[in-house]
């Protein structure tokens, strides 16, 4: 009960409905916001705080290919693939204005890769605990410390699960009460990412071998890295170089929060992103300076 109080978390509004992948969407116009949810998760982590992105919108939150209730892909899920399903949904959505991604994890890491290789779809970036790395070997490392806290979720979502239908949904009958530091359908999302033929590959592909500190030296467009005070797999000197290096990325530190900071702390993450949505994409750039790296006052 402790744990749950953390939580700010409540079920979205949201529209759903199939444009290759599994979208939910509300609200409509010009300035089209894209929530692309974490591996270990689906478009339900974004809880109902997001919707008052869809004004002006539309709002758009998929489940990434092979994730949630999105179709798994016939060849692979590296970030190119994963890139091409989600223009194929923007295409069937008729999506053709440029995109503020707001991307939780991986999906910030798909949301820069979208920004590198089709970069006038992307207008803005905000990357809430952006995995990533120098290499591969310092993806290991980093991604490791996480491990042991995985360890639960992946025996629910192991090969015993995968059976009989019965033994599938005491696996996710189990998953609420054995994760309180989760909102009960985020946590049966958390369990069936795990169990996902695209997790380990995504994993694999996206996160461990995808050069995205390469892309972030390069990224053309505004870009804020939003991290949270207990960030354990965030390589923070690698972000601080990047944000040094590159004058349209910035670093928020913010002094609350972990990895689940969209569940936890909807308010700060919207506050960022608002810099963005208020007429700051223009201007990143030269503000850069006045953007400390300790936002304590505004992203509270």
């Amino acid at each position: 009960m402790w744990r749950r109080r953390e939580l700010n978390w409540s079920a979205p509004e949201r529209f759903a409905q199939d444009a290759f992948l599994h979208v939910q969407k509300m609200g409509s116009g010009h300035e089209p916001v894209l929530l692309l949810h974490a591996l270990e998760g689906s478009s339900g982590y974004f809880g109902s705080a997001f919707d008052e992105l869809a004004d002006p919108g539309p709002l758009l939150v998929p489940d990434l290919l092979g994730f949630g209730d999105s179709p798994p892909s016939a060849s692979g899920y590296s970030a190119p693939e994963h890139v091409a399903a989600l223009t194929r949904m923007l295409a069937e959505l008729q999506i053709n204005d440029p995109l503020l991604i707001v991307g939780h994890g991986l999906g910030g890491v798909i949301g820069l890769s979208l920004a590198i290789h089709q970069p006038e779809r992307v207008r803005a970036l905000v990357l809430i605990c952006p995995p990533v790395y120098s290499d591969p070997q310092s993806a290991r490392r980093w991604l490791g410390r996480k491990a042991s806290g995985r360890r639960l979720d992946r025996a629910l979502s192991g090969q015993p699960f995968k059976g009989p239908r019965r033994l599938r949904r005491t696996s996710s009958l189990l998953a609420a009460p054995l994760r309180p530091d989760l909102p009960g359908p985020v946590a049966k999302g958390r369990v069936a990412a795990l169990g996902a033929d695209a997790y380990s590959r995504t994993m694999e592909e996206c996160v461990i071998a995808a050069p995205a500190a390469d892309w972030l030296r390069l990224v053309s467009c505004p870009v804020d890295m939003l991290v949270p005070a207990q960030a354990g797999a965030v390589d923070l000197a690698l972000l601080r170089e990047i944000s040094q290096d590159n004058p349209r990325v910035t670093l928020t530190q913010l002094p609350f929060g972990d990895d689940r900071l969209p569940l936890t702390h909807p308010d700060g993450c919207l506050a960022a992103i608002d810099r963005f949505r208020d007429g700051a994409v223009g201007r990143i750039s030269g503000a850069k300076a006045a953007a400390s790296t300790d936002t304590t006052g505004p992203l509270t």
